[in-house]
């Protein structure tokens, strides 16, 4: 039985209280409200991800599995910077790809490559520009986590540090299609085949950190209350 009459933690320290309480549920409910939404793009990707491709339309969205007919382009290559494959550094290549009967391009993930010795010489992505038949996954990478302003240098092949369209978009006079093609390992002129992973965060990690902020909640509901009684005893 508490006396609430003796309740009186005073008043920096209920302010303190209302704001940090509210912070962590609200964080708390932010992280909960995240974890659904990874989950729903993983399991839009796992049920796209064993569907036969279709041919690439207008209609066509994210993680579709598609086929794209055109022409390489060689001459403009992006070597996207700092992908880890089994713990070696390398690059993922971004060839375009002139879709038939269009004059748009689509960027086709060809996989990835060792970055070899050195940074300064960059390996060897040559391809000719011959008409092939790509099938792949579609993908619309987030521009994710990046230190500098300068993301593309200047030289074909280029070197970015994102895979983030908007980004890539601006290298191109181009129009470039909304879309990264993932290209299948199949494809004849392949490199090492990375498995697309559709979030890099998943849905229990985003759980477990609301559980973490819930927790603060509660334990600094119960630091408030025992103070409150505590003072007042003194």
């Amino acid at each position: 039985y508490m006396n609430f009459k003796k309740f009186n933690p005073g008043k920096k320290i209920t302010i303190f209280f209302i704001f940090f309480a509210t912070t962590f549920f609200l964080l708390g409910l932010w992280q909960v409200e995240r974890g659904h939404e990874k989950s729903n793009i993983i399991e839009q990707f796992n049920n796209n991800i064993t569907k036969t491709p279709k041919s690439f339309s207008e209609e066509s969205s994210k993680w579709d599995r598609v086929t794209v007919k055109g022409i390489w382009d060689g001459s403009r290559q992006v070597l996207v910077d700092n992908v880890i494959n089994s713990g070696i550094a390398g690059y993922k290549v971004l060839t375009p790809l002139q879709i038939s009967e269009t004059e748009i391009f689509i960027l086709v993930d060809r996989g990835w490559i060792s970055q070899g010795k050195s940074r300064d010489t960059l390996p060897r992505i040559d391809i000719k520009d011959e008409y092939v038949e790509v099938d792949g996954t579609l993908e619309d990478p987030e521009l994710g986590f990046v230190l500098s302003e300068d993301l593309v240098t200047d030289n074909w092949p280029k070197v970015s540090q994102t895979k983030n369209l908007d980004v890539l978009r601006k290298e191109f006079d181009e129009q470039l299609s909304s879309y990264i093609l993932v290209a299948d390992p199949t494809l004849k002129s392949s490199l090492a085949y990375m498995k697309i992973v559709p979030s890099n965060m998943t849905a229990e990690k985003h759980f477990g950190y609301a559980i973490q902020w819930f927790t603060m909640f509660v334990a600094l509901c119960l630091m408030y209350l025992w103070i409150g009684f505590k003072k007042n005893e003194e």
